[in-house]
């Protein structure tokens, strides 16, 4: 029978965790087909196998259906997002505005989208735990969120001088 931890044993976890550095986040700049590849294989036989157990006709077969068709077409989007973000880094055009940083931006939300989905299957033996969500475009994006700035540490530093409001 396990025994309860003592205080001894959380501190030493503590300490523990405290000395592990977390893992870099990955960055929606650093996608590849070789990310959206497996992903959209993997949704692809789950959606599928699910499709199969749905009454041909029916309602359910219909949604599943539909949203297999809306994840593959994410997955081809994705594609080409990334393999376009490939040819503006490369060029070093990455910080120019405008549809530029609109195509930066759908490649993150795009990918998450997949990976949401993917996750109602995690206890699957093909699931990768690596599929985590994007939250930043780079290292340079994550700081800006992280760091207020002009050394006013409040909430409203970092959202802008609106905070939750839109401007003017």
């Amino acid at each position: 029978m396990p025994r309860e931890p003592t205080d001894d044993d959380l501190r030493r976890a503590l300490e523990f965790a405290d000395r592990t550095p977390l893992p870099e986040p990955a960055y929606s700049d650093d996608l590849t087909e070789d990310d959206v590849a497996p992903l959209r294989d993997f949704l692809r036989a789950r959606l599928g196998e699910l499709k199969a157990r749905q009454p041909e006709g029916g309602e359910e077969h219909f949604a599943v259906h539909a949203l297999s068709n809306a994840m593959l077409s994410t997955a081809m989007r994705l594609t080409d997002e990334v393999n376009a973000w490939r040819v503006v880094a490369f060029s070093g055009r990455s910080e120019e505005p405008g549809l530029v940083q609109t195509l930066r931006e759908q490649l993150g939300l795009d990918f998450n989208l997949l990976v949401w989905v993917a996750r109602r299957w995690r206890d699957h033996p093909d699931y990768d735990p690596r599929w985590q969500p994007r939250r930043y475009l780079n290292p340079d994006h994550r700081a800006s969120l992280e760091t207020p700035t002009g050394g006013d540490t409040s909430v409203d530093a970092v959202r802008g001088p609106y905070g939750r409001e839109a401007h003017p």
